[in-house]
């Protein structure tokens, strides 16, 4: 019987996604999800209060209300993107942590350079998107934004009148009371105040209905009333009946105004060189910066002792976001006042972050081990 030849046993390929990897991009995916959708519906709501008001008052249309609150959901979502992995990530590592689960993978030769390469995975991808979000996606949607409230300002005098109630328009040179509305849009029992330079108008009529000519204008046709014109405080008051009379309602002239920087393109605003726009685009960049930075920063910030509280660094965590938040609103104003340079408002910041990252390594692991395992690396 011949022997088998020996044949080396050959080493396996690492595969390109590990278990570690699948298991901490999951993680931040779920607490990603979870953690946006809370802060989105917060904001958002809080938005929708204010377009609801506008609503009720009659300057925008029920279609317009629910247009307007998408476009709100693509700006909340890209703006709250840094924050809301910063707090994913804080919480999958913190949790980590204190489920002894880091010391179970450092005693396996998992270090800081794995736990990095987990995250890059779910990191990366949401750099990505959230820079698509704000160079592109932001202002779309703000220009979208724009024309639906434009247009709706051009048709608000039609749309707000309110039985019951004292309506206001051509910019509160008309003042019109309805009792009531009728199925035909028909207005009854109505009081009409116009003013036109120092003469005040007054109509009280039984009916009238809108109506808009040839030129667009749009005119309240009153019929069967009386109307009083005079000076205020003057007894020579001119007192005039009719069968029917109307009343212009001038709306907003058509404005050709060119875009706000906010709806303006990211490479318009970089092209411009104007230290205003410099700072609109530097608060775009600063949301597929702040996701890098602040998730390269979460994860010596999340280590905690393991029978620490359940929610660790956050209250650090919320005040160096406080502080970088703050710091980026400043830096944007010293650029607009060209009171700092470019490079300086632009890469300051995410310094700070590197230096106060770096800071957070130097406490948990000893100035003397970082020495060493830099020796080692260069080979001294």
């Amino acid at each position: 019987m011949k022997p088998h030849p020996f044949k080396p046993l050959q080493s396996r390929r690492t595969p390109i996604i590990t278990v570690l990897d699948r298991m901490v991009a999951a993680e931040l995916a779920k607490t990603l999800g979870a953690v946006l959708g809370v802060l989105v519906t917060i904001i958002v709501s809080r938005k929708f209060l204010s377009i609801l008001a506008k609503a009720i008052e009659g300057e925008l249309s029920g279609e317009t209300i629910f247009q307007l609150l998408g476009l709100k959901v693509l700006t909340a979502t890209a703006q709250l993107l840094p924050a809301s992995l910063f707090m994913a990530s804080l919480t999958v590592l913190g949790r980590m942590y204190r489920d002894q689960e880091m010391s179970v993978l450092a005693s396996s030769g998992v270090g800081l350079s794995r736990i990095y390469r987990a995250m890059c995975w779910m990191v990366v991808p949401v750099t990505v998107v959230a820079a698509v979000l704000a160079l592109q996606v932001m202002p779309w949607s703000e220009r979208q934004a724009q024309a639906l409230m434009e247009k709706d300002e051009q048709s608000a005098d039609v749309r707000g009148i309110k039985p019951g109630r004292f309506n206001e328009f051509s910019q509160g040179d008309v003042v019109l009371y309805a009792e009531r509305l009728s199925d035909d849009n028909s207005m009854h029992k109505i009081f009409v105040q116009s003013r036109q330079r120092d003469k005040t108008g007054v109509v009280a009529a039984d009916s009238g209905n809108l109506k808009r000519n040839e030129l667009g204008e749009y005119f309240v046709v009153l019929r069967n009333g009386r109307r009083y014109q005079g000076v205020p405080g003057r007894a020579d008051f001119i007192i005039s009946e009719f069968d029917e009379y109307a009343v212009r309602i001038d709306g907003p002239e058509a404005e050709t105004a060119s875009l706000k920087r906010e709806a303006s393109d990211s490479l318009m605003l970089w092209y411009s060189h104007t230290p205003r726009e410099l700072a609109e685009l530097q608060k775009r960049l600063a949301v597929p910066l702040g996701v890098l930075f602040l998730s390269f920063l979460a994860v010596p910030l999340s280590k905690i002792a393991p029978r620490s509280g359940v929610y660790g660094n956050v209250f650090t965590a919320f005040l160096i976001y406080v502080v970088y938040e703050n710091s980026q609103k400043i830096t944007q104003g010293l650029l607009m006042t060209e009171k700092i340079p470019l490079w300086l408002s632009y890469s300051g910041v995410y310094a700070f972050l590197l230096v106060l990252t770096a800071a957070l390594f130097i406490r948990n692991l000893g100035i003397k081990w970082i020495v060493q395992i830099a020796r080692e690396k260069v080979g001294l």
